[in-house]
């Protein structure tokens, strides 16, 4: 199966995705919107699109004007179809793209939370697979509503909507399953987050570092996901 990555920050790549992805014998593409001339692909050219996370909001189209290429895209992939995985900034821009409302959460939600997800989400095949709960790594201070037609996928304490599920082959997470031990501490780094103290839902570098073994938990959500959005894409799974 051909995907194609959708790329906002250079420290914010795909990370066990593309590693499952690779080791299942699937290519990944990318669009890298921190480059020059960032180029998008045909439709044709592809099956499945991930979409990752970044600091930048949906509405920063001034700041970053690729933005309005990257919604228009992104339009088109869904009318045409297209399974996605979208992450953090990715599920924002897609819950936009099928009328929800993106705002900022009543507090910013960082470090490793308890997601509880919701019985009829796990009844969807996409989640096929997953548990009742998981601690899982989130990094985000907007949030979205959940689109007109999904299902809720979960909520933690600190955020309503972790993500939704739309049609047979779209899902948005709010939470990063994609993230590596590496990649935690680059994000740390990259968000000067060193410094930064402990509130209710904001968890300091050092209760982050106490907690990077359940960046495992998940990868195991993401490598289930991924294979369930490859099944349904090829029509081996019973919607």
């Amino acid at each position: 199966m051909r995907f194609h990555c959708l790329q906002h920050l250079p420290d914010e790549g795909p990370g066990h995705a593309a590693n499952w992805l690779a080791a299942h014998g699937h290519s990944l593409s990318h669009t890298r919107f921190f480059e020059s001339n960032p180029v998008f692909p045909a439709l044709e050219d592809f099956d499945g699109l991930l979409i990752l996370g970044g600091a930048m909001s949906v509405h920063d189209e001034a700041a970053f004007p690729w933005l309005r290429d990257e919604k228009a895209f992104l339009n088109d992939a869904l009318r045409a179809g297209k399974v996605t995985l979208a992450i953090c900034l990715g599920a924002q821009l897609v819950a936009q793209a099928l009328g929800a409302e993106v705002r900022p959460n009543h507090a910013p939600e960082i470090g490793f939370w308890t997601v509880r997800f919701s019985a009829k989400a796990l009844e969807h095949p996409l989640l096929r697979g997953w548990p009742e709960k998981a601690a899982v790594l989130h990094w985000h201070v907007d949030t979205f509503a959940v689109p007109p037609g999904a299902i809720r996928v979960g909520m933690s304490a600190g955020c309503a909507a972790q993500g939704f599920v739309w049609g047979d082959g779209v899902i948005g997470l709010q939470f990063h399953p994609e993230m590596t031990v590496a990649m935690v501490e680059q994000l740390m780094q990259f968000e000067g987050h060193e410094t930064a103290e402990d509130q209710e839902f904001v968890q300091t570098a050092e209760q982050i570092r106490a907690r990077l073994k359940s960046v495992w938990k998940g990868r195991k959500l993401l490598e289930s996901l991924l294979a369930n959005l490859v099944a349904v894409h090829e029509g081996e799974m019973d919607l």
